[in-house]
């Protein structure tokens, strides 16, 4: 099944009876685990995979090399680029979830059915992070046109998020200013600040604070604060996904005079997905209010988009927004705003 490096051939049988033993009583300093097909399991290190065979290394029986026909799952938590029959995998660790094997990559996290489709495995090289890292996007849309219909949009959103080890902090901020035959149509700008606190890999504190400005809604400002809890599902070079609950106060001042206090529950939802290195990108934001005075309160704010790379950090948009108030600030005013733009993104 497995053989040691320089000695005899061993069978399972022989040494499982005795080793188990002491792999039990001893304290291992390698912490992964090698299951067999047989259902036995030793502790150790994985060291590499190649020519069929899992190089691993165990504190009792030393270096070994076991048939890749003998393995059922492994798990490590050591980082390891995989060559598969079908393409190659990067910056991946295994775990094992209801009987299946898992690779979490930075493809995303995935399911091996076989360890003989693995045809090599190496150890990543891990570059450590920076102490600050920090990424941002300026999105621009303009529209002006003259003649019969005079026209003029504006639409503009930056977003920037700085990462300093354990903490990360997101701002953004967003105007939009329309006008048709001199008559303006929309005016409105929105700010927010995020906070998250790590405290494990996934979880995370987290807190928020935001305010509005939207008179074409009859709303004159509205502040909100809150905190709570989020996690982290993947954060990888392909995807990221996080999902935040808070505790919020809303504030709302009305244009007519009117002012509206309430606590409410806020459900945030970030997924993006860059499909390739050349900057390809899907992605996708929503953001879910709900009011805990009256069950009829809630609103729904959504941005979906693609971006699609033109040159160096540049890159067109395409998104669509949709925005659904149940319970808007007057009874004339529409719930649903909904509103496809396409635009210039500079990334840095």
């Amino acid at each position: 099944m497995y053989k040691k490096a320089s000695q005899p051939r061993w069978h399972i049988g022989r040494f499982f009876s005795v080793s188990c033993l002491l792999l039990a009583a001893a304290s291992p300093a390698l912490g992964d685990r090698l299951h067999f097909s047989d259902g036995e399991s030793i502790t150790g290190a994985l060291v590499s995979i190649s020519e069929g065979n899992v190089q691993w290394t165990s504190a009792i029986l030393g270096e070994l090399a076991i048939g890749l026909n003998h393995v059922s799952f492994i798990e490590s938590g050591s980082h390891f680029d995989l060559q598969k029959t079908s393409g190659e995998l990067n910056n991946c660790w295994m775990f094992i979830q209801r009987n299946k094997q898992f690779l979490h990559c930075d493809q995303g996290v995935m399911t091996l059915s076989d360890w003989k489709l693995v045809v090599a495995a190496g150890e990543t090289i891990i570059e450590p992070q920076p102490f600050l890292q920090q990424k941002g996007s300026l999105i621009l849309a303009l529209e002006d046109a003259a003649g019969n219909t005079d026209i003029t949009k504006y639409d503009i959103n930056a977003r920037t998020e700085l990462r300093f080890l354990d903490t990360r902090h997101t701002l953004a901020a967003r105007y939009q200013d329309e006008s048709s035959n001199g008559q303006k149509t929309r005016q409105s700008w929105l700010g927010t600040y995020q906070y998250d606190q790590f405290f494990t890999e996934q979880w995370f504190a987290t807190g928020n604070a935001a305010y509005e400005e939207n008179e074409f809604r009859d709303l004159e400002n509205r502040s909100t604060v809150g905190m709570g809890m989020g996690y982290q599902f993947l954060e990888t070079a392909y995807f990221d996904l996080l999902g935040k609950g808070t505790l919020n106060y809303v504030n709302e001042n009305i244009t007519g005079g009117q002012n509206r206090e309430r606590p409410a529950f806020l459900w945030n939802l970030d997924f993006a997905w860059r499909v390739n290195e050349e900057g390809m990108e899907v992605f996708h934001r929503h953001a879910a209010l709900q009011s805990f005075q009256q069950g009829a309160d809630w609103e729904l704010t959504t941005t979906t988009g693609f971006k699609y790379p033109i040159n160096g950090v540049f890159s067109s948009i395409f998104q669509l927004e949709y925005n659904y108030d149940n319970l808007p600030a007057e009874e004339g005013i529409d719930k649903v705003d909904r509103k496809w733009s396409v635009g210039v993104n500079y990334d840095w």
